[in-house]
């Protein structure tokens, strides 16, 4: 007698592949001119230049994108390379999902905050690496709750802000990619008050309204972003992107990178010199299209969170077609391209 579960029907929704705080070095593009056959959820650490329905538009910092899986995707890093939270996602559902809880699809979203996204993909990761009993809706109910956050975010800033306060959302997405396009420059909060034309305390209290965090904690994170993208590329000291990434002591960079990465950055940089772009100690593979997933004990769940999907001939070959370079791409981007559709799964290439 069996329990039937083998002949259960497909879940509403399917997590095939995710990182977390996933680095890129400089130059690097994802470009897929034909989809990826499925849906990509993206949270971006780091100003972007990226593909949507509008055509090619700046993202900041904690902006989110949704593409379905036949539009062309094209996004990189506007100041070299880039960090992202990443999610391949397929199922029945998610048309639904989508239309239920108001996500923009091939458009940028500006959630006020998105620290939700990184804890709702480890727990997805979890979910996937113990395999325990109904896993698979597990995995589809939290897939179903991050776009729940999501809407939920979209629905309640728009309905908590005056008129004359939203009116100025756009002024202040402005300032905000000033600053961090100079965030070299010892930016104090009452220097960014002076360019709105705002008292000190006002700015900051319609800053953190608007954009869901405060000045400084917004700048802190973009310079961390910024410094662990040129750490990935391991052509630079730890000294020198501190200070490219506006850190104006060697110390305070260190204790931040450690609390906010979980590891110092002299750590990450030696891994980055040895070719370990995601901090992984190997793939696992799994038959079941679905997901195998694992996590290196090395990285402590702080850099990147993986499930795989299973490694056959037909994924590495719709890789390679998604996947192939276009005007864009850089003989950088066109090498890992070549490693992972050599080994389907290659531990320092990207597939968000």
């Amino acid at each position: 007698m069996t329990s039937g579960l083998q002949d259960r029907p497909e879940t509403p929704l399917t997590a095939v592949d995710l990182g977390v705080r996933w680095p890129h070095g400089p130059g690097y593009t994802v470009e897929r001119p034909y989809g990826l056959g499925m849906y990509l959820f993206v949270c971006f650490h780091s100003p972007m230049s990226v593909r949507t329905k509008e055509g090619v538009v700046p993202a900041e910092p904690g902006d989110c994108l949704v593409y379905d899986p036949s539009f062309p995707q094209w996004y990189r890093g506007r100041e070299g390379g880039f960090v992202d939270d990443w999610l391949h996602v397929h199922g029945p559902a998610m048309p639904e999902v989508i239309r239920l809880y108001h996500i923009a699809v091939n458009a940028i979203m500006r959630p006020r905050r998105s620290e939700f996204v990184a804890p709702m993909l480890e727990a997805i990761n979890r979910e996937l690496r113990r395999r325990e009993p109904l896993w698979r809706e597990s995995v589809s109910l939290l897939v179903q709750s991050l776009f729940f956050q999501l809407g939920r975010q979209l629905v309640q800033q728009r309905a908590e802000l005056r008129p004359a306060e939203a009116a100025r959302m756009d002024e202040f997405r402005n300032l905000r990619m000033h600053v961090h396009e100079r965030m070299q420059q010892p930016w104090r909060v009452a220097e960014m008050a002076r360019l709105a034309h705002l008292s000190t305390s006002r700015f900051a209290v319609l800053y953190t309204k608007l954009l869901g965090v405060s000045p400084m904690e917004d700048l802190i994170h973009a310079r961390l972003s910024r410094a662990q993208a040129l750490l990935t590329d391991g052509g630079i000291s730890v000294r020198d992107a501190a200070e490219r990434a506006g850190f104006g002591s060697l110390c305070h960079f260190s204790r931040l990178f450690r609390r906010h990465m979980g590891c110092p950055p002299r750590d990450y940089y030696r891994r980055m010199l040895a070719g370990e772009a995601n901090l992984s100690d190997g793939e696992g593979e799994s038959k079941d299209p679905a997901v195998s997933a694992r996590r290196s004990s090395a990285t402590q769940g702080w850099v990147v969170l993986r499930a795989s999907q299973g490694a056959s001939q037909e994924s590495a070959r719709g890789t390679e077609e998604a996947w192939e370079p276009g005007p864009t791409g850089s003989d950088q981007a066109k090498e890992p391209l070549r490693r992972e559709v050599k080994t389907a799964l290659s531990p320092d290439t990207h597939r968000g």
